[in-house]
């Protein structure tokens, strides 16, 4: 309990320096991250930056900001705020297929051994695109899921043992926090009450913009409006494939995180103060959800392995949920099988944009919207 009320406390006192950070005065300059998707065959021929394109544009020498695999060249700049700039970058003919900027495509033409890039005026940073990670919205909640690809690995996944047994457990703790969520009805909760978003999320392998994300790791965290009071836990798994301990932090604080370990409860807050949800690592390496009124969640693994096989929900007044994921980086296709229900995702390989369908189309005019939708995973 004093571990729940420290955190608490710390993420409450952090609203007023929400008007304060905003009112900081913009810079001249912004950076921005492109990622020169290659063609097959390309392997490991790099594109590079051409400074006499941008005098007043200058490469970011961060590490892990820039990269190149057989996927892909990434390249980090620093360009002027607000101002239309055409880049030039060298490159062998016909290497590269697509240019990415954040989640989307930029257009590009080549002249000879050079690739001319219109860029946006960008207002803000625009570091993502080397991330490749599907996102799945529903009422109050987001989930990211990372793509693990061998042939992009980076950061502390460079060399060693590739996480595939980790990356294969967080793909079912996501999806099963999923399934809890809805059953619930915490995403619902936290749009009636303003609380913000819950974002579900696992690990990078690629350390996309310096994000070295490791250990292995899945979040169920509710991002708070602005930001700021936002308490992110880093649930870390195991060689087994089952849960060891929980690391929280409060975005904005500057303090140093809170360890929560097996048998311990950690409570996330919302903005006025009520627990929104808890979360508790048992003492087998299992998760149980709570929804703050006594409502609670199980979710173990299907077999002894740990959760790198599946994962299983148990929630007051339901069946089980048997849970399992499979993601076919070939072929951009990500099946989620949730008792009998099979659902696939298929994403772009680039980049994990979802190409399935997100939004029902309208109904035709003559027809009287729904006023309630049934719940959600009930």
């Amino acid at each position: 309990m004093v571990k729940r009320l420290t955190l608490a406390t710390a993420a409450l006192a952090l609203v007023p320096t929400v008007a304060s950070a905003a009112a900081a005065a913009p810079r001249d300059e912004v950076r921005v991250v492109l990622k020169f998707v290659k063609r097959d065959g390309a392997g490991k021929v790099p594109v590079r930056f051409d400074p006499a394109s941008c005098k007043a544009c200058r490469v970011v020498d961060e590490p892990l900001f820039n990269a190149d695999n057989p996927r892909e060249t990434v390249i980090a700049l620093q360009v002027p705020r607000r101002r239309t700039i055409e880049l030039a970058f060298d490159a062998r003919q016909a290497t590269v297929r697509q240019v990415l900027l954040e989640a989307g495509e930029l257009a590009f033409r080549t002249d000879r051994d050079r690739i001319l890039v219109a860029l946006p005026p960008l207002a803000q940073d625009a570091i993502t695109a080397a991330e490749v990670a599907t996102h799945i919205v529903e009422p109050g909640m987001v989930l990211r899921f990372e793509h693990a690809d061998p042939a992009r690995r980076a950061g502390a996944y460079a060399t060693g043992d590739f996480p595939d047994l980790q990356r294969r457990a967080a793909n079912a703790l996501e999806f099963a926090q999923r399934q809890v969520v809805r059953t619930l009805g915490l995403g619902e909760q936290a749009v009636r009450r303003g609380w913000g978003t819950i974002q579900i999320m696992g690990f990078d392998t690629n350390a996309p913009h310096g994000h070295v994300d490791a250990p292995p790791h899945v979040h169920m965290h509710l991002r708070w409006p602005g930001n700021t009071g936002t308490q992110i836990g880093h649930y870390y798994i195991d060689q087994a494939g089952l849960l060891s301990h929980n690391m929280v932090g409060v975005k904005g604080l500057g303090a140093p995180e809170r360890r929560f370990g097996r048998g311990d409860t950690f409570a996330t807050i919302a903005p006025d103060g009520v627990t929104a949800y808890t979360h508790r690592i048992t003492e087998q390496g299992w998760l149980e959800i709570g929804d703050g009124q006594g409502r609670a969640c199980l979710i173990r693994p299907v077999s002894a392995g740990g959760f790198a096989d599946g994962a299983t929900v148990l929630c007051p007044g339901t069946g089980e949920k048997r849970i399992t994921v499979a993601d076919d980086l070939s072929n951009g296709v990500l099946t989620v099988t949730t008792g009998d229900i099979v659902e696939t995702f298929r994403y772009a390989t680039d980049s994990g944009l979802l190409l399935s369908p997100a939004a029902v189309p309208a109904s035709a005019p003559s027809v009287s919207p729904q006023q309630i939708e049934p719940a959600l995973g009930r």
